[in-house]
């Protein structure tokens, strides 16, 4: 009985909405667009955040680390561990199952029949596939003795690197390869998709690279550690444990693990995510529902017009004994069907939008592979939530009203019924709420906006289009000294020189000229009291010539020699920041400072300044700060830890000793380009979120005006017989949208500026170089709802002067 019933009311439904074509038609389309922009922002967000691994019992699969817990924050802690850290926790432990490490986001030299390629490669433990329950499809796992220092190093390739490179060769399998310049073999190939951790197109043991160390040499050889939870064991119970064995790692080695004594077990796909991603998403994912419920406003206005004209068809259908259960509930039904259709407009939207940000994200950025933008089930659940919800907002209130339509005054010419009262409140009340939620929607649109745009307009004080850069990596295969390398190195740039085709040529540690070294510094003779008075200064190891590269000016003194790496005395430049922020209007030169960690210990050398240079942005288009200070030091200076295994090179091409590799060959331009191509994609993002919720305000406050002009036609008639001119009729129905609009404006500003300030620490660090209370933006923003909305109420203000007066009272 209850499914013929709703059978019965879809049917009538359809006729209803198939003979109101102009209602229905822009009533999906507005749903459309709030459930398609929640629908793709919601795959984003189950994609990136959500979603997880596919991997054996995944759920179990934790992220643990060493932690300082003086300097602790979720997602942004000081944390260490160490291969030899790994080993003696993986023996101590008993929380955990599996036990696996891996390196990700490495660079390979990997030698072919003679051909060199430089590529993204994973180094893991032998047993991480295992962990993960994943095989190779072809060929082999890695097995114990291949993990070990000494041995020729065993690769597996991803299904892609197999068959881009190597054809889909099944016989690739046994194949002697060279890896970074030692002797190897290719044992496996992954299956298709899988580039786990991140984006790598092989995988290698990682003690044949980065052996564990003796126990009590603790220092460097950093590796990630994946873990399983046994069954029925608690992240918090496995920290707990984990802590436990830091402490005696800490009294034993003092000198490496004093501070590291908090255990960290976190989900594992919060190794990848977190920080300013999260808040990112989600902020993205709120514009959403708030685009979503300004497109649910609008139908709900709409759906309340189109009741008033129905008022002698529901009146009608009352008086022959349909109740008012009945007549709401076809309403809803007709609601229902409006939103499913919408619905499908929205998941066809949204299809589309996924498809298109999945391909320019992937294309443009080192994501992991993993993270893919999917219309699954869980984004289909939440459209089917959108759609009820869209739906019973949409629909529900309009469908009360309107049942407790009187049938005498519905069969009036042009009789309201007994519920224009209450009609005209609410849909005050959903305008005020809709100028009120666009104007939030709106400054934050704007705002970010503004953050993208001055990072893309920055100025890095040099060319970065005329600087040619590219990266070259030694390994020790091949350069098993640092004397080789330098001997390398110095041959590379006598050749580059002379070569008419450079001006100037330099060596740099920077990474495609961002991502330079920091850490806090102190100057001689000066008493920090706490950690905070240390400045953190940007570093970056030079060879002579490299800020003729840049075009940087010699300020005071001299620039760096080859000569300076030898002397005892080490030294350094300085940039124009460092020099007036620790020195005033003193000169820098002869005065001397160090490197320290966060909390002051383990001091570097003094070094003295020898030089000042002008500013630029050593940090490329990242650091937020725009007072950054920085020094060089050389790039041979073995007490900076300079010449290691995988260095760069400003190069364009030369003949080598060895077949090397070069990649990220381009201008700091390009690089900055293609680091801010999501940037770009999010702006126009928020842009269009900014846009579509203004779109929909005005047209929800153009119908409420609309309805009210025609709720009112009477009322306008009547003055006018009475002897109101066309301009007080004119001003009646402004002052009605003015104080709306002011109304909901105010408390949307007022809003907007409550939650900047009192989240303005996080939105300081999340926009870039811009405040989030901003007047100028407020002020903007209220300005251009102030237009769009006045151009709404305008157009019906003025039908409202053109009522006749004999129609009107001829109604009564």
């Amino acid at each position: 009985m209850i499914i013929e019933t709703f059978l019965q009311d879809l049917r009538i439904g359809l006729r209803v909405l198939i003979k109101e074509k102009s209602f229905c038609a822009l009533a999906v389309f507005v749903l459309a667009v709030g459930i398609g922009a929640v629908a793709t922002q919601y795959a984003v967000v189950n994609g990136v955040l959500l979603r997880g691994f596919n991997f054996r019992a995944a759920d179990r699969l934790v992220d643990v680390q060493l932690a300082d817990p003086a300097n602790f924050q979720p997602n942004n802690f000081n944390s260490r561990m160490t291969t030899a850290d790994f080993a003696d926790l993986k023996a101590q432990q008993k929380s955990f199952e599996d036990w696996v490490g891996y390196l990700n986001g490495s660079t390979v030299n990997l030698t072919y029949n003679g051909q060199p390629r430089r590529l993204t490669g994973g180094y893991v433990t032998h047993d991480f596939f295992r962990a993960l329950g994943v095989s190779p499809v072809l060929g082999r796992d890695f097995l114990p003795e291949e993990d070990r220092a000494g041995v020729d190093k065993a690769v597996i390739l991803s299904d892609q690197l197999w068959r881009r490179d190597f054809g889909g060769d099944p016989g690739v399998i046994g194949k002697a390869v060279r890896v970074n310049g030692r002797a190897g073999t290719i044992v496996g190939v992954m299956p298709p998709r899988f580039q786990f951790p991140a984006n790598e197109e092989l995988w290698i043991p990682v003690n044949t690279e980065f052996p564990v160390k003796p126990r009590n040499d603790r220092g460097i050889n950093f590796i990630a550690v994946i873990a399983r939870l046994k069954p029925g064991v608690t992240p918090d119970q496995a920290a707990a444990e984990i802590s436990s064995i830091a402490r005696g790692f800490a009294e034993s080695f003092p000198d490496t693990n004093k501070q590291f004594t908090m255990g960290y077990v976190r989900p594992l796909i919060a190794a990848f995510t977190g920080g300013q991603l999260n808040g990112l998403l989600y902020t993205m994912l709120a514009f959403c529902v708030g685009v979503l419920l300004i497109a649910c406003v609008n139908v709900m206005n709409m759906q309340f017009a189109r009741a008033t004209l129905r008022a002698k068809e529901l009146a009608i259908r009352s008086s022959l004994g349909a109740t008012r259960v009945r007549l709401i509930r076809q309403m809803l039904t007709e609601s229902l069907l409006v939103a499913a259709l919408g619905a499908a407009g929205g998941v066809a939207i949204a299809y589309w939008t996924t498809d298109y940000l999945d391909a320019y994200v992937h294309l443009n950025n080192p994501i992991p592979t993993w993270m893919t933008f999917d219309i699954d089930g869980p984004v289909l659940a939440v459209v089917i939530g959108a759609t009820l919800l869209s739906a019973v907002v949409s629909g529900f209130v309009p469908a009360w009203l309107s049942s407790r339509t009187s049938a005498i005054e519905a069969l009036k010419e042009g009789g309201r019924g007994n519920t224009g009262r209450a009609v005209t409140v609410i849909t005050k009340g959903l305008v005020i709420f809709q100028i009120l939620t666009t104007s939030i929607l709106l400054i934050g649109a704007v705002l970010q906006v503004q953050s993208i745009i001055r990072q893309q307009t920055l100025d890095y004080g040099y060319d970065t289009a005329g600087v040619l850069g590219a990266r070259m990596g030694l390994m020790e295969g091949d350069y098993p000294t640092p004397e080789k390398r330098r001997l390398f190195y110095e041959r590379l740039l006598r050749e580059l020189r002379v070569s008419p085709q450079f001006e100037a040529v330099a060596l740099t540690n920077r990474f495609r000229m961002v991502f330079s070294g920091n850490g806090p510094v102190e100057i001689e003779g000066r008493q920090y009291k706490v950690d905070s008075d240390r400045t953190v200064s940007e570093f970056e190891n030079i060879t002579p010539g490299f800020h003729a590269v840049l075009g940087q000016k010699l300020l005071e003194g001299r620039a760096l020699t080859d000569e300076d790496a030898e002397q005892k005395q080490p030294v350094a430049v300085v940039n124009a920041t460092f020099a007036r922020k620790h020195f005033g209007h003193g000169s820098a030169l002869g005065r001397r400072f160090r490197t320290v960690n966060q909390n002051g210990t383990n001091p570097g050398p003094w070094r003295q300044i020898v030089g000042v240079v002008s500013d630029v942005r050593m940090a490329g288009p990242f650091n937020n700060r725009t007072d950054g200070t920085g020094f060089y030091v050389p790039y041979f200076d073995t007490a900076f830890g300079p010449a290691a295994p995988a260095p760069q090179a400003q190069q364009f091409g030369t003949a080598v000793v060895r077949p090397l590799p070069l990649y990220f060959v381009g201008t700091p331009e390009s690089a900055f380009d293609t680091f801010l191509s999501q940037n770009r994609l999010v702006a126009v993002m928020f842009a269009v979120f900014g846009a579509v919720a203004v779109l929909l305000a005005s047209v929800g406050l153009y119908g409420v005006m609309s309805f009210s002009v025609n709720q009112r036609s009477q009322e306008f008639g009547v003055r006018m017989a009475l002897g109101a001119d066309a301009a007080r009729i004119l001003g009646m129905v402004l002052r009605q949208g003015v104080w709306q609009l002011g109304l909901g404006l105010g408390l949307g500003l007022a809003l907007t500026l409550v939650i900047a300030t009192v989240a303005n620490a996080g939105l300081t660090n999340f926009l870039f170089q811009t405040d989030p209370r901003d007047p100028l933006t407020y002020t903007g923003v209220a300005l251009l709802i102030v237009f769009v909305s006045l151009a709404a109420i305008l157009v019906p203000a003025r039908r409202a002067t053109r009522v006749d007066p004999m129609i009107a009272l001829r109604a009564e």
